[in-house]
């Protein structure tokens, strides 16, 4: 069925949530208690609260029969009665006694009303029940609970007038009233307010009510002061905490999902991720490109980041801290995403580094987007080298930036020829008096390769 006008989406959400709290439904679908709670005329927190009650027994059902009377109509009570509904289902007994009470008619209709939820489940044909202040204040508090259970309430401070309910909001009693004497409440009535809303009727909860409304839940999450997973053991009503303990660490499996989430929330280099890596990643990148017709993988931060679990979880073992992460062996584990033929195809394709005249071996700086890749060497270390060094089977010629003895640069080619025929002189002339005791020949083809400057006779 379509809506005439739809409501809003989180309304909606927020009563589908209290349904499946109730126990009304599950995965979706209506349950057998829920089916019971539909043939009830009224709302599912009080159709859930009588049908509760049934169970505990006749008393039980007795005051819930009071409550959802009390809850459905005005509050008989004046002002100054304080929000104690415990206090108005007393008040309606000695109304029924014939005793002296204020606002008589409004008790009436409450009377006739809980005569006919009586009447529902059939207690007006058994014998007369008295019921006793002891039991209202037993049950009447479980009973709110069970119809409210978001509206558990905490008092934040012993004898102070804030409480904070189960689902978070802070809730406020009058200064005079003589709830203030109770750590928990079950609230029923309330104004929720911008800020901290105003109690209207309540009752006290006894904390061996709140067993049944506990649960348990690990919570796995990242300490980031200290970096690493933690593992809590918290006793929950609603949203309120009772007790938090340390439990020990949960499978691998919850501790891989938070450093997953935490490496895409700060990137692979908060990991360890280093210039080496990065390096590594940009040859793999470069061959993806100069080898279109070849399948090698995508290893771009982006796309890394994407299938962690995919190629990071094997190396994962007992790895739960930043610390752990940083120890990994990186350069490895990337190398793992190829298989052992590209493996070797890497190094003889695109090496890191590569053997210059002086016997050196120099560093190759790689792009991602299959830029030429450049050396930075001394000059006096390729002397003797006619053709400048390719890679990727003598497809890539490498971008060579010439350094003084000083590691400044002084030429960039890819004609290393040209250079000793033509730009190395003026370069010589310019800086042999600046580095006298380093090697300047004036033919460049026939002198030495040399690592540093001469050694002094």
């Amino acid at each position: 069925m379509n809506w005439i006008d739809a409501p809003p989406k989180g309304a909606v959400a927020n009563a589908l949530s209290l349904l499946e709290e109730l126990d009304a439904t599950a995965n979706g679908k209506i349950t057998i208690k829920g089916k019971q709670m539909s043939a009830l005329p009224t709302h599912p927190r009080l159709a859930h609260m009588l049908l509760l009650a049934k169970e505990k027994g006749d008393v039980a059902l007795l005051i819930a029969c009071d409550v959802a009377a009390l809850l459905e109509e005005r509050d008989p009570a004046s002002n100054e009665a304080g929000a104690d509904l415990s206090l108005r289902i007393e008040m309606l007994q000695r109304f029924r006694n014939n005793e002296r009470v204020d606002n008589s008619n409004a008790l009436e209709r409450i009377d006739k009303l809980a005569f006919s939820w009586r009447k529902w489940f059939g207690l007006n044909k058994r014998a007369k029940i008295e019921i006793t202040s002891e039991q209202i204040q037993t049950f009447t508090g479980w009973l709110i609970a069970s119809a409210y259970p978001e509206r558990i309430a905490k008092q934040q401070k012993r004898g102070g007038q804030v409480y904070k309910l189960s689902n978070g909001r802070l809730m406020k009693l009058e200064s005079h009233d003589a709830l203030l004497h109770f750590e928990w409440l079950a609230v029923a009535q309330a104004d929720l307010g911008a800020n901290e809303g105003k109690i209207f009727l309540a009752a006290p909860l006894d904390t061996q009510d709140l067993k049944s409304l506990e649960r348990t839940v690990e919570i796995v999450h990242w300490d980031e002061e200290r970096e690493l997973v933690v593992a809590l053991k918290e006793t929950h009503v609603g949203g309120l905490v009772l007790k938090s303990n340390t439990s020990t660490l949960p499978n691998q499996e919850k501790i891989n999902a938070i450093i997953f989430q935490q490496i895409r929330m700060k990137s692979l280099i908060w990991c360890g991720w280093n210039e080496d890596i990065e390096q590594l990643q940009e040859r793999i990148s470069s061959l993806k490109i100069w080898q279109p017709d070849q399948i090698w993988p995508d290893v771009s931060n982006k796309n890394l980041e994407a299938i962690l679990e995919k190629w990071l979880t094997p190396f994962l073992l007992n790895v739960y801290k930043k610390s752990d992460l940083v120890k990994l062996d990186w350069h490895n584990i990337l190398k793992s995403l190829l298989s052992w033929e590209q493996q070797n195809a890497l190094d003889r394709l695109a090496p890191a580094r590569i053997e210059v005249p002086s016997g050196s071996q120099i560093k190759i700086k790689y792009y991602a987007d299959g830029r030429p890749p450049e050396l930075p060497v001394r000059l006096q270390e390729l002397f003797g080298l006619e053709d400048t060094p390719a890679i990727n089977n003598g497809k890539t010629r490498l971008l060579i930036h010439l350094l003084s003895p000083g590691y400044k640069p002084v030429q960039v080619t890819q004609d290393l020829k040209s250079f000793w025929n033509g730009a190395y002189h003026e370069v010589r002339n310019e800086l042999r008096a600046r580095y006298p005791r380093h090697s300047w020949p004036d033919d460049p083809w026939t002198a030495e390769a040399v690592r540093g400057a001469k050694k002094r006779k």
